[in-house]
């Protein structure tokens, strides 16, 4: 046979397996499903030491606040799960872009109290409450970074956070509403209620996690992550 002839049959023959072989489903999988793992866990405080509610007067707009107000700067349930905190992969940038970080202000509180931000994103500030709000943000430099006030609902308001760190928000009318932007240029989540967390497809490979939370503190630990796998990692914070 001619030699360009059967390097030409050969090559026919190969691709004709490898259609054959994706009719089937016998593609290969991608380098994101066989590469990358995931970390869950918990954090909490010793069960002997979860702190009864916190009840606030209300001195101002009563009408919409109510009489009192629950302290939530700890959330924890009963066997000391604690929510809020969040969770850091150090040094691995964001893979899927974060939700689009949201202050809303609601029935006299801030919601989410705690989120994470990607650094350089822009934060949509918003009102349900009738009464006259300020979101007043803070760096961790303690500096303003805007303070926005929202005398009626349904207003929509847009600001940059332009560079990583914690982002404290108060309102200057209501002493008691708090909230906290975590911006970051690494993966991070935060603790849902009961104190769990995960973070989904983490390249395989060797991390350091850290943790961070308004009122109490924790160690930061290192993991490894294999590819297809889970890791556990808990964190006790004092």
């Amino acid at each position: 046979m001619n030699r360009s002839v059967g390097y030409t049959v050969g090559v026919l023959v190969g691709l004709g397996v490898l259609v054959q072989g994706l009719a089937q489903g016998g593609g290969a999988r991608s380098g994101a499903e066989t590469e990358t793992g995931t970390i869950r866990g918990q954090v909490t405080i010793d069960a002997g030491d979860v702190p009864e509610p916190v009840m606030i007067d209300v001195t101002a707009d009563q009408a919409t606040c109510g009489l009192q107000v629950e302290d939530f700067s700890t959330v924890v349930d009963v066997s000391g799960g604690v929510a809020n905190a969040v969770v850091t992969l150090v040094g691995v940038p964001w893979t899927e872009e974060p939700p689009t970080p949201i202050i809303n202000n609601a029935q006299c509180y801030f919601r989410p109290r705690v989120q994470v931000a990607k650094t350089r994103s822009v934060v949509s500030i918003q009102s349900e409450d009738v009464a006259l709000h300020s979101t007043h943000a803070y760096d961790d430099r303690a500096r303003t970074m805007f303070n926005i006030a929202i005398p009626i609902p349904g207003m929509v308001i847009e600001r940059p956070l332009r560079r990583p760190g914690v982002v404290r928000v108060e309102c200057d009318s209501h002493g008691w509403m708090r909230g906290w932007v975590y911006v970051t240029n690494d993966i991070s989540t935060v603790s849902e209620s009961g104190g769990g967390f995960e973070i989904p497809n983490v390249p395989a490979g060797t991390y350091e996690l850290a943790i961070w939370h308004e009122r109490y503190m924790g160690r930061s630990q290192t993991v490894t992550v294999a590819a297809r796998g889970a890791v556990q990692a808990d964190f006790r914070l004092e």
